[in-house]
């Protein structure tokens, strides 16, 4: 079937075809009126009128179309030439509708048989003019993109490039979400939204469209804001938010109308400029005229000598006169011109002044708002918190003991006369004494508990709980190679019944050795499990390292699939911008919530198992920053019974989460960790800095 073919080059339909059965087509309306047949944007086509031309199809020949312009304002151009009333459209003819306004090209399909393409008026004082480029056959064919290709141009992602395969792409999406298939930087990306944008492949696998997930700042597309939805062509530049981050989206291989020959035109037809010249005659009648005066000049009386003289000296005196009135003039313009300057640059440096402070002022204010808009973007709810990272807090099970290097055998805590012994170190503290054989009630070293971590990268990060536990009421101690029994004193403080002294084997006078050689004791797991939120598999778990500064160590878990890390909270100063009153939200599982528990079920035959697992299930705890604490707090009575971190610590407000909740990561209103719960009873809790935690996962020197 016969057709007409509106290709378009340039402007809001750029790339965009659209065609006419040649038999049911009798008018083509062009404008940007909505009942238009070719509608333009009313925006980004503004060199458009509202009813900007038609075409035609001549009543005499039906392969004949006339194009005319309806009184536009800009003009209609065919070729680049300006049409006056209407012109005959040819089959490659290339419309303008307005200087600078959208390009579109004039084709029948199939092209006539013998119709030459119309030449391009050019002018030649605009340069060289452009050749022509052949396509060949090559980029006519239906080329199918392989690969959606994003070239990042502004913003954390500057000079990046990221690929998706075309075939089993259904949708990119774009934003500051970690989970995002592009994701963006929390912090220097702060125009794009949580969940901005995503790119849609329709069901027949012809296109692109980007879709606005209701994002704050928009989407702009080539410069202009789109409402919703947008189809989108190879070589658009995507931007989220104003003055946000900037990529543009390109297919490869691109598609055979992403480029269009340049149009040829032909030197020979352009006017040439028509030389002048003077021909002989003309000359010759000149000099003969010029003869002819001289011949007709009566005679002239001379003039005598002091004539002369006279005209010169006046001459001269009336130069002089006009000299000194022109430069007595010309003082004077330069004195008032001088003067309006000085007045001018006096008045110009005051509103100089006077615009910088108000762009000084609009500038803070400005900055205010946007820190003001980036928090509450930013600002999770514990709700939210507990959604987002509870599969990322694992449940921690661990088992212990102290083991003599030299012989491999457990080491237990001596008794003496039936009760645990001790021995009073140079420093006055009391550790107890070890022996490698078991004795009638001998303790032995070590000890089981259960705590709770946050993942990164596959590490997770725990308390150490290095310390042991052991009574202190009415205990004997050695001093000297003597046994001595310790008894409660007047003012030394009263031992309450039940309290426990914390003694740290790592600090212990038995691990003390010179510099290379090996300690004598040392901790061994037992157990090291971690079990991840509502589930029941156990999975073993290795020691990575330990914090020399405080109560928090590192654990490796190999685990089959990813598990989304917890974001950290960045370093601003020697707290890390925690103030005291700041919201925080506390995961975990402790020990006096109620547990569930499921029937341990094996199909296998020999082992058909029949216990009970526990399942963890993660509480969440709002509470705030009670005080930031730094360096060693010692109480003036100095009770055993108290523990405080030789280190900077947080106390918190979020008191309902012990006991047992040791390793819960605590976060701030955004959705970092800030530090990790550690310590605490009832009425007073404490956790570790962040800070501590990130120095476990990097090696870094302390000294140059």
């Amino acid at each position: 079937m016969e057709r007409v073919v509106i290709k378009h080059l340039s402007g809001s339909k750029a790339n965009q075809e659209v065609s006419f059965p040649l038999d049911q087509v009798p008018e083509i309306s062009l404008g940007r009126d909505a009942a238009s047949t070719v509608a333009y944007d009313m925006e980004r086509d503004d060199a458009v009128s509202r009813n900007h031309a038609r075409i035609t199809r001549d009543p005499a020949q039906n392969t004949v179309f006339i194009l005319t312009d309806l009184g536009s304002r800009n003009g209609v151009f065919v070729n680049q030439s300006r049409i006056t009333g209407s012109t005959a459209l040819h089959h490659g003819d290339v419309v303008q509708l307005g200087a600078g306004g959208p390009e579109f090209s004039f084709q029948m399909d199939p092209p006539p048989a013998l119709t030459p393409k119309a030449t391009r008026q050019i002018d030649l004082r605009q340069g060289t003019p452009t050749r022509e480029i052949s396509l060949g056959t090559a980029a006519s064919a239906d080329v199918r993109p392989q690969r959606v290709v994003l070239r990042h141009m502004t913003g954390s992602k500057a000079n990046q490039e990221v690929s998706f395969p075309v075939a089993p792409t259904t949708e990119i999406t774009f934003g500051r979400d970690p989970a995002a298939s592009v994701s963006y930087d929390a912090e220097r990306d702060d125009t794009v939204s949580r969940n901005h944008a995503t790119i849609k492949r329709d069901s027949q696998q012809k296109g692109f469209t980007l879709v606005d997930l209701n994002s704050r700042n928009g989407v702009f597309v080539n410069g202009a804001r789109i409402r919703d939805s947008v189809t989108l062509h190879h070589g658009d530049l995507i931007q989220f938010g104003a003055g946000g981050p900037e990529l543009t989206f390109q297919l490869d291989p691109p598609p055979a109308d992403a480029l269009r020959a340049t149009r040829q035109f032909d030197l020979r037809e352009a006017a040439q400029t028509r030389e002048a010249t003077i021909a002989p005659a003309a000359a010759a009648n000149t000099g003969s005229e010029t003869a002819g005066v001289s011949a007709m000049t009566p005679g002239v009386r001379g003039v005598g000598k002091e004539t002369v003289e006279r005209l010169i000296t006046e001459t001269k005196v009336e130069s002089r006169k006009s000299m000194v009135n022109i430069v007595a003039g010309v003082l004077a313009l330069v004195a008032v011109v001088v003067g309006a300057f000085i007045f001018i640059g006096r008045e110009t440096d005051k509103k100089i002044e006077a615009t910088s402070s108000q762009v000084q002022a609009a500038k803070t204010q400005s900055e205010a708002t946007a820190s003001t808009v980036k928090a509450m973007q930013d600002v999770m709810t514990p709700k939210e918190i507990a959604a987002a990272y509870s599969g990322s807090t694992v449940y921690i099970e661990v088992s212990w003991k102290l083991i003599d290097l030299t012989s491999g055998q457990p080491l237990y805590h001596q008794s003496w006369q039936g009760k645990p012994a001790y021995v009073r170190t140079p420093k006055g503290d009391l550790e107890p004494i070890l022996t490698p054989q078991a004795q009638k009630n001998s303790v032995p070293i070590g000890g089981s508990h259960s705590g709770f971590g946050i993942r990164r990268d596959r590490e997770w990060l725990h308390p150490d709980q290095s310390a042991c536990r052991c009574p202190v009421e009415d205990r004997p101690c050695a001093t000297g190679g003597r046994a001595a029994r310790i008894q409660p004193e007047e003012g030394t403080g009263r031992r309450r019944e039940g309290s426990e002294h914390r003694w740290y084997p790592e600090k212990s006078v038995w691990s003390k050795t010179p510099l290379g050689e090996q300690k004598p004791v040392a901790g061994r797991h037992d157990r090291l499990e971690v079990t991840f939120a509502n589930n029941k598999l156990r999975i073993p778990a290795k020691l990575a390292r330990v914090s020399d500064e405080h109560d928090v160590a590192l654990i490796k878990v190999d685990t089959p699939a990813a598990v989304k890390p917890t974001p950290l909270a960045p370093e601003s100063g020697g707290d890390g911008g925690v103030k005291p009153g700041d919201p925080i939200t506390v995961l975990g599982y402790p020990g006096v919530s109620p547990r569930f528990s499921l029937p341990a079920n094996r199909e296998d035959m020999l082992d058909p198992g029949g216990d009970y697992r526990d399942i963890p299930v993660p509480t969440v705890t709002p509470g705030a920053i009670g005080k930031v604490i730094r360096g060693t707090v010692t109480r003036t009575g100095g009770a055993t019974g108290d523990y405080y971190s030789e280190s900077d610590s947080y106390q918190l407000t979020a008191n309902a989460t012990v006991p047992g909740n040791s390793g819960g990561p605590v976060f701030d209103e955004r959705g970092r960790v800030v530090g990790i719960f550690y310590a605490g009873n009832p009425t007073i809790t404490f956790a570790v800095p962040i800070k501590f935690a990130k120095d476990l996962m990097e090696v870094k020197a302390v000294i140059q």
